[in-house]
């Protein structure tokens, strides 16, 4: 069940008391959600995530009449009263049955990988299961629910998620790339939500002279490729150690090469950042 931090939350157009919240409301119906990290009271590629969420919207088939700019004035808002210089927002919108549309906006819980997990890198492991609607970020409960049963019973990171062809699509909350005699591989978008961090990584690997490969993969592949990391808003660029029993190389230097860049990245983008 969604937790809301600190005192006050966003509803429609108003602050409310965190006490009030309910996150009832948007899991009576699918809900358009996009999630954000703040760093230094700054939400990051804040425009991206709204431009996704548009799109999220468009393909999910809702009516959403928000502008960019009031979207952008309920996070500021949320992030100044709280006082908030570091975590993660949530917001969300659904066309409720009873209550018209909602939109609401939160500061949610999260757990940043530490320095050490960075060092060796993360486990996963695979199953089947994919999302009705891939390129749109739409709740999807069932598959949730599945990938938090997977984590918690291996004690593992993130959860590979293949379809029904068994073919790799991305983390339960996360994109996916491999590398190869210095190449980036990852999913076709076809078959995947294209994350914000995702493009960025691209963009900077592109940047760097570093070729990005986008097509579909399967499962008994992947102990060809020479490292594998993945990319979030909680992770940022993360190392893989191990999918299922397949090991990868966790101080790979074109992982650390982009980490590097994303960081500088993201410095970049809260040092020029305006609300406007």
């Amino acid at each position: 069940m969604e937790r809301c931090l600190l005192n006050y939350y966003i509803l429609n157009n108003e602050l409310r008391d965190s006490c009030e919240f309910n996150p009832g409301l948007f899991e009576e119906t699918p809900s358009v959600y996009e999630v954000i990290r703040v760093e230094e009271g700054i939400p990051l590629f804040l425009h991206d995530h709204i431009i996704r969420f548009y799109n999220s919207i468009n393909l999910a088939g809702m009516n959403c009449n928000l502008a960019e700019k009031q979207i952008k004035s309920r996070i500021k808002a949320l992030i100044e009263t709280n006082g908030m210089q570091v975590g993660l927002v949530k917001f969300i919108f659904t066309n409720h049955p009873v209550s018209d549309s909602l939109f609401a906006a939160w500061i949610t819980p999260f757990l940043f990988p530490s320095e050490h997990t960075r060092k060796t890198g993360i486990k996963m492991v695979s199953c089947q299961g994919s999302r009705q609607n891939p390129n749109a970020k739409i709740s999807h409960q069932t598959v949730r629910r599945q990938a938090d049963k997977l984590i918690d019973k291996n004690n593992v990171y993130e959860v590979l998620l293949l379809n029904y062809q068994g073919i790799i699509t991305e983390g339960s909350r996360s994109n996916l790339f491999f590398v190869k005699d210095g190449i980036l591989f990852t999913a076709h978008p076809s078959f995947i939500l294209n994350g914000v961090t995702r493009q960025k990584v691209i963009n900077l690997a592109l940047e760097s002279g570093i070729d990005v490969f986008e097509s579909a993969f399967n499962l008994t592949e992947i102990d060809y490729f020479d490292a594998a990391f993945i990319t979030g808003t909680t992770p940022k660029v993360l190392s893989v150690n191990t999918i299922d029993t397949v090991a990868f190389n966790v101080q790979h230097p074109v992982i650390q090469h982009l980490a590097l860049k994303y960081n500088l990245l993201i410095a970049d983008y809260i040092k020029n950042f305006t609300w406007e």
